[in-house]
């Protein structure tokens, strides 16, 4: 038996207009209604409302927080009306996603979303994050003025052609692939598979690390002993580990002020630039070949860091810094990649941090520049207001 799913019908007469408006008009007391910024807007009821709408001609369920009313569908569903009704007015998750009573399949819970009128109060700060399906069901995946450019051709030569209108598209996201350049050998460099990311860059962690240990040893110590001893793997582990702050803080800068560098004006070179270095992953958040760096960007950054760390900290401390920098980095892009694609467990950290990084894209990307950690966000005051 099912609960949402009719291999039968091909047309469904729900939610017309005049119910929809009967809806709306019922008693005010008992719901609210709330906007957020780029999130869908929904009727907000309690629980003891929905108990209300439990008959044949009325009825209503709950669903992972959200309200559905599903009369126009009592006689379409192929379990029978029955099956809905001995649960009117109730949370249906338990039997729906129980595979012992019925396997539902995706067109059934697309379905399911036809029906939604509102959400539960008690959820109306809650985004369901748990899957790229919740979120495209949370907020509008619609983009806006798509037809003014052609996605089958490079972007980065287009959106200068955006003007003042460029940072409304760009922060309108949409569920497709992107193209960047018109050259097939071009955009095969510019995306990159979240695998590649520990591929490249642990051998150069481990080359780095014994570069450093080799310089500390020789500057400090006796150059004939062995580098691999007890005060040099010391001293080594230290300036390693302090890297790994270091590169949360990287990341947060370069996050907030040159990812988040947005154009002012109508300018083309900066319209293009802000696309090309981070506008392009707002705009598609859920383009899994450009969640991480590609190699040759990164590589820029890398050198940058560590031309700096040595020169300031010479004698391979600066280099061991920098060792630590990169696995910072890795860790950094391999969650950026989880947070997008990955299910954490509700009540862990990395839901946290996924529901973190959902505000950010979704709700204010004003806040919420940590990727890997929320810490520096709380000196510099750009915790989500939601979090406060």
């Amino acid at each position: 038996m099912s609960l949402f799913e009719s291999r039968n019908v091909i047309t469904y007469p729900f939610m017309d207009k005049l119910h929809l408006a009967s809806l709306v008009n019922m008693t005010a007391t008992t719901t609210t209604t709330k906007t957020v910024n780029k999130k869908k807007t929904w009727r907000y009821l309690r629980e003891e409302d929905v108990r209300r709408h439990s008959s044949y001609d009325d009825c209503w369920v709950i669903y992972k927080g959200y309200v559905y009313d599903v009369t126009n569908f009592l006689n379409q569903h192929p379990g029978g009306s029955n099956l809905i009704l001995s649960h009117a007015g109730k949370d249906v998750k338990n039997i729906l996603d129980d595979p012992n009573i019925h396997q539902h399949t995706d067109s059934a819970y697309k379905l399911l979303q036809d029906f939604r009128i509102g959400k539960l109060i008690q959820y109306q700060d809650d985004i369901n994050c748990e899957t790229k399906k919740d979120i495209e069901d949370e907020f509008s995946m619609d983009g806006w003025n798509e037809e003014q450019l052609d996605w089958d051709q490079g972007l980065v030569k287009q959106v200068h052609k955006l003007g003042p209108n460029y940072l409304k598209w760009v922060h309108s996201p949409v569920n497709r692939k992107l193209r960047l350049f018109d050259s097939d050998f071009i955009e095969f460099f510019s995306k990159t598979p979240w695998y590649m990311i520990p591929i490249i860059w642990i051998p150069v962690l481990l080359i780095l690390s014994h570069i450093s240990i080799q310089e500390m040893h020789n500057s400090y110590f006796n150059k004939f002993d062995s580098p691999y001893q007890y005060t040099t793997l010391a001293l080594y582990a230290a300036c390693f580990l302090l890297g790994l702050p270091i590169w949360t803080f990287v990341e947060y800068f370069l996050h907030r002020y040159l990812f988040h560098l947005e154009p002012k004006g109508d300018s083309p070179v900066a319209i293009t630039l802000h696309f090309f270095l981070h506008g392009q992953h707002h705009k598609v958040p859920f383009d899994s070949s450009r969640l991480v760096f590609p190699p040759v960007a990164a590589a820029v950054f890398a050198w940058l860091m560590l031309t700096f760390l040595t020169y300031l900290i010479p004698g391979g401390f600066g280099r061991a810094m920098g060792a630590g920098g990169i696995l910072g980095y890795v860790i950094y892009d391999l969650t950026h990649y989880y947070l997008h694609h990955g299910t954490p467990d509700r009540g862990s950290y990395l839901h946290s941090l996924k529901y973190y990084h959902v505000l950010h894209h979704f709700d204010d990307d004003s806040t919420g520049f940590g990727i890997s950690t929320k810490f520096w966000d709380y000196p510099f005051n750009t915790i989500n207001k939601k979090l406060l």
